[in-house]
């Protein structure tokens, strides 16, 4: 039987049986039968989220965009957020944002609260505006916009409904800023633009803050010819480069170097484009969201940590508009969610320490990144977490889309 393993190859599980139904009558059944099941979409998540322990479920057969109109998409679960993007393009169409990578399918970038950068915008489920779910009992249901963040707990996702705008331009900006001078300038950052994040590479002086901003010129050839390189380099370059972080003396030159290719001339291109980065060289992540009143202080401790230990990949800094869903990370107010990420050897001993001071300032992780929290660090950190666990209990009550990272993060 065919062994799951998560796209950074961090998360290893071996399912019972693995299924592709072709049709919501076959997911029924399916679901019926099995004692417990886990939907596995791209596995393009950190955390054990997507981790079968029994029957694995694949949605490629349910994927597909049955309907687009000028304000709504309707996509099947199964379908890859690159594919949607395509199939809006065609229509002249597209989602508000994009999150950095297209790879993941739509179900599973709503169920870990996936996002983008800005402070105008919230993370991709908050533009869901109908979703429906096969249930424990394999009945079909509509589920509660508090839930759109659903974690896989209340059912096997079929079908989610997205608002859409007209497909648009955006002009990208890279400023480079010592990174001592961006802690205080931080919530003006954030604010300067629709669409802003920040990256730091370890051991480099500078920052460079990356800005979007919409126009309506045409696309710039150096946006498309920036694209093939970018994933050139990411593809074939980086991870040689990388591999050198075996030698610790030659990470804080390497991390310099490669902190100069960030800063590029303005370009223009489609919002899709200018959003996402190439698919980066396999390694690993965790993420903490926190209030934006805290991203100075958050940033300034993460530079601290990496400034004793070879950390060789970027410290990323994004935005996100808080919303009400009673899981996501951004709930009740507009946060920063800061990225340690770490290729190599490094990453155990720098993220337990990035956890501890992060753990300090109240942040929240990320479901789809790497994370240790139990269900009472979550009860903590969540208030309507109740609320939740009561609709779980209605959708699932024999627990049919259980797993062992379920129960540790939500409880028995």
């Amino acid at each position: 039987m065919p062994t799951f393993h998560n796209w950074a190859r961090t998360v290893v599980s071996r399912p019972s049986a693995w299924v592709s139904p072709a049709s919501e009558d076959e997911l029924a059944e399916t679901i019926r039968a099995a004692r417990r099941i886990k939907v596995v979409g791209a596995g393009h998540s950190w955390s054990a989220i997507a981790a079968p322990d029994d029957v694995g479920i694949r949605l490629d057969k349910l994927a597909g965009v049955p309907s687009i109109t000028r304000e709504r998409v309707i996509v099947r679960a199964g379908t890859r957020l690159g594919e949607l993007n395509a199939a809006l393009a065609d229509h002249g169409l597209a989602l508000p944002i994009v999150g950095s990578i297209d790879a993941q399918t739509v179900a599973g970038l709503v169920a870990t609260g996936t996002h983008g950068s800005s402070l105008v915008h919230g993370n991709l489920a908050t533009f869901v505006r109908r979703m429906t779910a096969l249930d424990g009992r394999g009945e079909r249901v509509e589920i509660d916009p508090g839930a759109y963040v659903h974690l896989g707990a209340l059912g096997v996702i079929t079908d989610v409904e997205l608002a859409v705008v007209p497909a648009f331009q955006l002009a990208e900006t890279v400023e480079v800023v010592p990174v001592r001078d961006v802690y205080g300038q931080l919530d003006a950052i954030a604010r300067s633009a629709e669409y802003v994040k920040v990256w730091w590479m370890p051991h480099a002086r500078d920052a460079h803050v990356f800005r979007y901003e919409r126009t309506t010129e045409p696309p710039s050839p150096a946006a498309q010819r920036a694209r093939w390189i970018d994933a050139r380099l990411h593809t074939y370059v980086f991870p040689s480069v990388l591999r050198l972080a075996r030698f610790p003396r030659l990470v804080p030159p390497i991390g310099r170097a490669i902190a100069r290719t960030f800063a590029k001339p303005r370009r223009v291109g489609p919002s899709t484009l200018m959003l996402s980065t190439p698919m980066p060289a396999r390694h690993r992540e965790t993420e903490a969201a926190l209030p934006i009143a805290l991203a100075s202080e958050a940033l300034e401790r993460a530079v601290r940590i990496v400034g004793r230990m070879p950390v060789n990949f970027i410290t990323e800094l994004r935005f996100v508009r808080g919303d009400q869903m009673w899981l996501s990370p951004a709930h009740g107010g507009d946060t920063a969610q800061l990225g340690a990420y770490c290729y190599g050897s490094c990453t155990d001993e720098y993220f337990a320490a990035f956890w501890r001071e992060m753990r300090a300032l109240g942040a929240r992780p990320h479901w789809g990144k790497e994370l240790d929290h139990t269900a009472d660090d979550v009860r903590a950190l969540w208030p309507e977490l109740p609320r939740f666990l009561a609709l779980r209990d209605k959708l699932d009550p024999e627990r049919r889309f259980g797993s062992p990272f379920l129960t540790k993060i939500l409880g028995p």
